[in-house]
C-alpha cells in the first residue's frame, strides 16, 4: 500500500497492491486510518502489509488486522537508509574533513614500478616471402627474385 496524489498538494488517496500477483487490488479515496481500517474489516485475511512510514496506516493495521505482519517496502527502506547516512555524514563532517586533509598532507610513497620481462612473440613458421611463386603471384604474372630463370 502507498499513498498517491489525485491532485498534488490537495487530495491524496491510497493504492492497495497485491505484491505477489503484481496487481492493484483497490484504490481508497483518502489516506485516513478510518478508511483503511474499514477496508481491512471488509477484506479480512491480510497476513503481510507492506507500507510506508505513515502513522495512519499503522493505526489502522493495529485496529483491523492486529495479527498481520507490517513490513516496510524497499523504496522506503532505501530512503530511510539514505537519510540515516546523510544525517551521520552531516554530524561528523568536521572529523571527516580533518581526516581527509590529513590524508592529503601525508605523503604516500609511490609503489615501485613492476618490472616485467620483455614481451616475446612466439615463433611461428609462416609463408616465406621471395621464395617461390604462390598462387596469387603466378595468376598475376609476377616474378620474384627466387626465380632467376624467368628473369632471363
Amino acid at each position: 500500500m502507498d499513498e498517491f496524489a489525485f491532485r498534488k498538494g490537495c487530495i491524496y488517496g491510497t493504492v492497495l497492491v497485491d505484491v505477489e500477483a503484481g496487481r492493484v487490488v483497490d484504490v481508497l479515496p483518502d489516506r485516513t486510518s478510518e478508511t483503511f481500517a474499514a477496508w481491512l474489516g471488509e477484506h479480512p485475511g491480510a497476513e503481510i502489509i507492506c507500507r510506508d512510514r505513515a502513522t495512519a496506516y499503522t493505526k489502522a493495521v493495529k485496529e483491523a488486522a492486529p495479527d498481520a505482519l507490517e513490513v516496510a517496502d524497499r523504496w522506503h527502506l532505501l530512503q530511510n537508509l539514505s537519510a540515516a547516512v546523510e544525517k551521520t555524514r552531516h554530524q561528523h563532517r568536521n572529523c571527516l574533513r580533518k581526516n581527509t586533509e590529513q590524508e592529503t598532507e601525508t605523503e604516500v610513497p609511490e609503489p615501485p614500478p613492476m618490472l616485467l620481462p620483455p614481451a616475446e612473440l612466439p615463433h611461428t613458421r609462416g609463408p616465406e616471402r621471395g621464395r617461390g611463386v604462390g598462387p596469387a603471384t603466378s595468376r598475376l604474372g609476377c616474378v620474384t627474385a627466387a626465380q632467376p630463370s624467368l628473369l632471363a
